[in-house]
């Protein structure tokens, strides 16, 4: 693979759920910290309490495990 087609694949991180952008820096490092550990019955019990449905709860999942590190 190429880096040109790395950086392709990439992209899709780059657009970041617009869900997060009604959480506070306290509740990202939580859903950070329970994403680190892979813990998916704590983060869905977590994004539930942020009143998110499954599928915003995945799509965060997901953008998580394609974002850069550190990326916010």
């Amino acid at each position: 693979m190429t880096q040109d087609n790395t950086q392709a694949e990439a992209s899709p991180e780059l657009k970041r759920p617009e869900v997060l952008n009604d959480i506070t820096d306290t509740q990202m490092e939580e859903l950070e910290r329970q994403f680190d550990e892979g813990d998916r019955q704590a983060w869905n019990a977590l994004t539930d309490s942020y009143g998110w449905t499954p599928e915003q709860s995945e799509e965060v999942w997901n953008w998580f495990s394609l974002r850069p590190t550190g990326y916010r």
